[in-house]
């Protein structure tokens, strides 16, 4: 993987592997940022980057994956052509907790809606993150089960995207705190067709509704080339996969998130129909006495 990230007389090339520090096998997926600029590569299967960039232009390069600490390299340490970046597994503090067996038959609910029609198309660019809404009841104890997302056949529909799940955020009904703790990279075989995606064992609560979101880490091979739609000939700058879009679903809790920003937006902020929402649904499960 090669992308260039600034334009300058004397660029070098960056190159490197993340590694697990206490397995040291490669962190697929994870993110090497320019600090304080929307800038960025993902790491390839095997954890490996490379890029080019000034090291004059640059301060310093933020390196994070789900589940591991971030860290701040300076790009004098890169010393030699490759340099290899260890991650450490955050640790998490636990509250001591009394674990009851839960009693009763164990009843399964559509988070979202099942049957979407689909009838229009989200072309997304490397990095790139897309979020709906979906509510769920608040009675119950419920925990997510499955989620499923519908790629379509555009593009090249068997590179690779990641599922996010989110709380929704008090006050600006944004994306917020992170319920994912680690990598969710799927992909679909040939398209027009429903990803799923089994998430029982992370035990997430979902009561009263979660954000699920499509971020578009791998595009077409990993890299930045750019795509020219097959249906749509004006559509000329999108890379990968292509997501299916349903009509007055998820409203008005559909978001958007641009390539290695922080920041989200509602789909009316950044001038799309919000009447188009990604075709993504889930399911859950809870307990009936």
């Amino acid at each position: 993987m090669l992308c260039s990230l600034c334009s300058f007389s004397q660029e070098r090339i960056f190159a490197g592997r993340v590694i697990d520090k206490e397995k040291k096998e490669g962190i697929s997926y994870g993110i090497v940022k320019v600090k304080d600029r929307n800038e960025g590569v993902y790491t390839d299967e095997n954890g490996r980057f490379s890029f080019t960039a000034n090291p004059d232009s640059v301060k310093a390069f933020i390196v994070s994956s789900l589940g591991y600490a971030k860290r701040e390299i300076a790009p004098g340490d890169f010393k030699k052509d490759s340099l290899v970046i260890e991650l450490q597994k955050e640790s998490t503090s636990l509250k001591e907790v009394v674990v009851t067996a839960e009693t009763g038959k164990v009843r399964r609910r559509i988070l979202g809606k099942k049957k979407l029609r689909h009838i229009s198309d989200c072309y997304q660019k490397y990095g790139e993150e897309d979020a709906v809404f979906l509510y769920a009841d608040k009675v119950n104890k419920n925990t997510l089960k499955e989620v499923f997302v519908y790629i379509t056949n555009e593009g090249v529909p068997d590179t690779k995207f990641r599922i996010h799940i989110y709380e929704k955020e008090p006050g600006t009904n944004l994306p917020g705190k992170e319920l994912t703790d680690s990598n969710l990279v799927v992909h679909a075989n040939k398209g027009n067709e429903w990803v799923q995606v089994n998430l029982a064992s992370k035990r997430i609560s979902v009561s009263g509704g979660v954000f699920i979101s499509v971020e578009w880490i791998a595009g077409h091979g990993n890299n930045e080339l750019a795509l020219t739609s097959k249906k749509h000939a004006e559509i000329t700058d999108h890379n990968g996969q292509v997501l299916g879009l349903a009509r007055n679903y998820g409203v008005p809790y559909m978001c958007h998130r641009s390539s290695f920003h922080n920041e989200w937006k509602s789909a009316i902020d950044y001038g799309l129909n919000p009447s188009f929402c990604p075709m993504i649904y889930g399911t859950y499960t809870y307990h009936k006495k």
